[in-house]
């Protein structure tokens, strides 16, 4: 996992040095999980930053509120850069939930069938655990070519 979060974080940097983001803009971005996008004019579009918030080490929801939802106008091309660091620095929670999502369905199926089980069915499913590697590849490539 270290190596995981040392590779996002380089490119993080990477990407920070191609688009001048000011302070406040980053600090949304890490805060919000969530991030959705509609088009306002040619070129332009409207940012929403919301969802819960979490705790970037243990990955749990935080009980302490946080700021309101923001959003932002931003041109496409800054967007798309906004929009692949924020999937950077929050790549490990989405994983987290794909996880949850994928253990909460095999403990639905099963009558309690106990933590080694569950890990193991989700081992076992070479389809599922190919998707999450694609999307961890797909997101690398992208980052390497901006």
């Amino acid at each position: 996992m270290r190596k995981i979060d040392s590779m996002l974080s380089e490119q993080k940097k990477k990407l920070l040095r191609r688009v001048n983001m000011s302070a406040q803009h980053q600090e949304a971005l890490h805060i919000f999980p969530k991030m959705t996008a509609d088009p306002v004019e040619s070129g332009v579009v409207k940012v929403h930053l919301g969802g819960e918030g979490y705790n970037r080490k243990t990955l749990n929801q935080i009980k302490r509120s946080i700021p309101k939802q923001q959003d932002m106008k931003l041109s496409i091309d800054i967007f798309r850069l906004y929009s692949l660091y924020h999937s950077l620095h929050h790549y490990k929670y989405h994983t987290f939930l794909h996880c949850k999502k994928e253990t909460d369905n095999i403990e639905q199926a099963a009558e309690d069938p106990g933590q080694e089980e569950v890990v193991q069915q989700c081992m076992a499913n070479q389809g599922w655990l190919e998707s999450l590697f694609s999307s961890f590849m797909e997101l690398l490539t992208i980052s390497a070519k901006t």
